[in-house]
Parts: structure tokens; sequence; C-alpha cells
């Protein structure tokens, strides 16, 4: 890609498959509706911007959601979403190669299932099928969307883009644009709200935007911040299982787990771990959310309890499914999703539930 006309019409190939890929599955939404019209001259403006180093992201919308957990969201507009789908395709494969085994959130053939199977491997490898006792302990990163530092992010984000593109060439230099421009764009900014701001009520500081110091935190549910998040944690994952040599270890963005058969080992990790997330990372361990408890007596993790030799479906999960199917307008999908779930945890009660 030597002249403009290559480096464009590559980009602009490019941005139409980000926008297919943003659109998948989210036809039937309005936004899409309305951005599917307008579709063609966009994606012209977008490359245009993009080559130019003129893109500048619209405003977000906020709202409050309350499932799994209260949470606030600052939602890209779908434009931007195209722009967050075509760096993601440019950056992930690389990321992806480098991250561990168990790093199981927001990767293609992994997720929750993948991440309760692996947490019942890594209990049945150190306990030797339950016949010696192990130990798990369970950490969570406090307020960690919220708490991360925009500058060592995106010296992060550099870090990798500069071993992946080692003669910094045309997409070398779109990304890192792209990049700053995602990483450094505030969501507080004109935001939209489209909900009442009474929603955030009860929501803890740690967990809000509108609490963090200038340059701290990032958008909730935006692609390349689920993205990111893997790419910023990738440190801790290879501090944990290289520096410290613990094998049977799994996270889902910031919840992490350990397994051994020595507890001592997993009450020193608590205070390296901690040591290391406060000098490197800029984070800290959630005071409330640490467990070590002994394995067989049950191990709750991504909805699911893992005992010995079965897995349980955990207490939201049964609440959410009576919950969505005593409602009159609960979907066939809706039902066909529960019914696949409930069938892999085994739980012939829940099962009779959900095939009425």
């Amino acid at each position: 890609m030597n002249t403009t006309k290559e480096r464009t019409g590559w980009l602009a190939k490019e941005l139409k498959k980000a926008y297919l890929d943003a659109r998948r599955g989210k036809t039937k939404k309005p936004e899409v509706g309305k951005f599917d019209v307008i579709a063609k001259a966009e994606l012209v403006a977008l490359t245009k911007e993009i080559h130019d180093r003129s893109y500048t992201p619209l405003p977000s919308t906020a709202f409050i959601v309350n499932k799994p957990v209260k949470r606030e969201i600052f939602a890209a507009g779908f434009r931007d979403r195209v722009v967050h789908h075509f760096l993601f395709n440019q950056v992930n494969e690389w990321w992806d190669a480098r991250f561990i085994e168990d790093n199981y959130s927001c990767r293609v053939g992994k997720g929750t299932l993948y991440g309760i199977r692996r947490l019942d491997y890594h209990i049945r490898s150190e306990s030797r099928s339950y016949t010696r006792t192990a130990y798990i302990l369970k950490l969570d990163l406090q307020g960690y969307f919220m708490s991360l530092e925009r500058k060592k992010l995106y010296e992060r984000a550099m870090w990798g883009l500069d071993r992946q593109f080692p003669e910094k060439g045309y997409v070398y230099q779109l990304c890192k644009y792209l990049w700053k421009v995602i990483i450094f764009n505030d969501p507080l900014k004109d935001a939209a709200f489209n909900c009442p701001r009474s929603a955030w009520k009860g929501l803890p500081p740690s967990k809000s935007l509108f609490h963090q110091p200038k340059g701290r935190g990032i958008a909730i549910g935006n692609l390349t911040s689920q993205l990111l998040s893997n790419i910023y944690l990738d440190q801790l994952d290879r501090f944990i299982t290289l520096d410290m040599g613990l094998k049977h270890y799994g996270r889902y963005v910031d919840d992490f787990y350990i397994v051994s058969t020595d507890k001592s080992v997993l009450v020193q990790a608590t205070a390296n771990i901690e040591w290391y997330i406060a000098e490197n990372l800029g984070l800290t361990l959630h005071p409330r959310k640490r467990y070590l408890q002994e394995c067989h007596k049950g191990v709750v993790f991504l909805g699911a309890v893992v005992y010995p030799y079965r897995i349980h479906p955990g207490k939201r999960l049964k609440r959410n499914l009576l919950e969505a199917l005593s409602r009159e307008d609960c979907s066939k999908a809706t039902r066909a999703s529960y019914t696949g779930l409930v069938k892999y945890y085994r739980n012939h009660k829940l099962l009779a539930s959900v095939s009425v």
C-alpha cells in the first residue's frame, strides 16, 4: 500500500467489513436501520476522516442496567461501533494468540461455560479428583473499569502495536491514532441520558465514571473496552502463571481464582498480587471479595456452583430463569437458551420448569 489510492481503498474495504460485523444480529435495532439507509455515504465519510486523522467520536448514551448486577453503561453510537470493530479486527488476532488459555472473557470459543469447565478441570487436577484437599482463592478487582488509568492503558495498547507491526506502516499508524482517540475520549462529554438520573441512586461511586478523577475510567460495554480489559490484565495473568508459577489459575474480566493444595501458598499469593497490581497496574483488590476455602465445599463462579463430580446453577441463574419464564412475552429463543444452559448443569427440576 504505497499510494494514497491503495491505502484508502484498503481502509474502505476494512470499514465495510467492520460495518457488517457491527450490524450482525442487530439488524432489527432502530439505530442500525437508520445507519443502513445512509451506510454507503457514512462509510465514505469514515474512510476520509480516519485517513485524514479527523475522526471524532459522537456523544455516548448513558443508562443503568440492573441485571445481572447494577451497572453504569455509556454506549457508543452505531457509527462509532463500526470504528471499534475496525480497530478490533486489526489487532485482536495478535493479542488473542498471546493471551493465556484461562482468560475466558470476550473471546471466541471461551465465555462463561468454558470458564466453569476449566475451573472444574483445575480443581480435579490439583485435588487428584478430590482424593486430596485442595483450596481455592478467589479475588476481585475493585471498580476495575472505572479505575483504569487511560495513560497506562494507552501505553500497553501501544506496547502490543509496536510488536505486531514492527515496520510501523500504514495500518500501524491508523491503529495508533484510533487507540489514542478511543482511549482518551471522555464518555461524560455531552452524553445523552435515556433514563432518569435517579436511576444512579444506590450505585457505588467506585462503579461510576461520574466519581472518578480525570484520566481514569473507560466505558463498560464497548467492544474496544472489552478488548482493552484483556490487554491490560494480560500482565496480571502472566505475573501469576509465569512469575509466581501458579498454573491452576483462571480469570473472567476482573474475577479470578487460583487453586492449590497448599493453603499458605494462596495466602502469600494474595499479598504478592496486591503489591503487584498496586505498583504496576494502579489497581486495588476488592476488600470484601476475597475468598479462601476448601474446594470440596462448592465453589461459586460465573453463575454456577462447582461441587465434587457435579456442577449446579447458582441462585442468580435460577432466579433470572424463573422470572423470565413467568413473563407472558418470554420468547422461544429465550426459552431455548435457558433449556440448553440447564441441560448442561443437568438440573432435572429446573429443566422440567423450562420445558413446561
